[in-house]
């Protein structure tokens, strides 16, 4: 009603100092407006037992699901924090920690990859022990590799315990070796030893979605119920390139619904 009135009355004035007042009104009532339809997030912190505090940022939200995100910069990025907080919208909650600050080291792949697994499972078992909810796994490129190393040490800790409900996986990167052309990629062993409930996606115009179904064969092998989707027209790290194209900018801005949509599928997989 207040966006309907002040626009009336904009249309009505004749006077630009007058207009330009209600213009400034305007805005004001969308920025007071705005938060009427968006969930708060806030931060924490996980005190390991060696001393290490991982940061957190937490949007919160009513349902019964959990994203734990490995984004590694606590979603300061653009599109992590965008997403979470429309997925937290809709009831699905999405904590962000911060490993690569909290060991003091760069956002490399090498150095993600080598995340320890015991601080994963030590936020699966926070975010488990803390809400009561069903945790799924988010994970990017390289930080696939601790995302599956995590989720193994905490099912060590916690044999059949279910609460860690499956991992969403985007254009993974999970070669032990970079595959040379004509040579069968070989992968990490936690590939073969994870037993999950997974969702894949995989980017159009990057050289792993060549050989996605070859990973699905080999996370089969440990037990794990995998389903996939290639995204049209994109690259690896679509929502994160300073170079990015349009269409990546346009499948960055569905993020939601991709991680929607996989929590989805997951569910139906119980």
């Amino acid at each position: 009603m207040i966006f309907q009135a002040l626009c009336a009355t904009l249309n009505s004035v004749t006077s630009l100092r007058t207009a330009s007042i209600f213009a400034v009104l305007l805005g004001l009532a969308l920025t007071c407006a705005a938060p009427l339809h968006a969930e708060s997030s806030r931060a924490d912190a996980l005190d390991l037992k060696d001393g290490v505090s991982v940061p957190l940022r937490i949007f919160p939200a009513h349902g019964k699901t959990l994203l734990l995100w490995l984004a590694c910069d606590e979603g300061h990025g653009v599109w992590e924090p965008k997403a979470a907080q429309s997925l937290a919208a809709e009831g699905i909650e999405v904590w962000l920690p911060d490993l690569l600050s909290a060991h003091f080291v760069p956002a490399a792949p090498s150095a993600i990859k080598q995340l320890p697994a015991a601080d994963v499972a030590a936020l699966v078992e926070r975010a488990r022990a803390v809400t009561g909810k069903s945790v799924v796994l988010v994970a990017a490129g390289p930080a696939a590799v601790p995302a599956l190393r995590g989720a193994l040490e905490w099912q060590r800790l916690h044999p059949g315990n279910p609460a860690l409900a499956g991992a969403i996986l985007l254009y993974p990167e999970l070669y032990a070796v970079t595959p040379a052309p004509g040579v069968e990629a070989a992968y990490y062993p936690e590939v073969a030893r994870t037993a999950l409930p997974l969702f894949i996606y995989h980017s159009q115009r990057s050289p792993g979605r060549w050989w996605l179904e070859h990973l699905k064969v080999e996370f089969r092998k440990g037990g794990s119920r995998v389903d996939s989707l290639v995204l049209p027209g994109v690259r690896g790290y679509f929502y994160g390139r300073e170079d990015a194209t349009p269409e990546e900018d346009a499948m960055a801005a569905h993020l939601p619904e991709l991680l929607g949509d996989a929590v989805k599928n997951l569910q139906e997989k119980k």
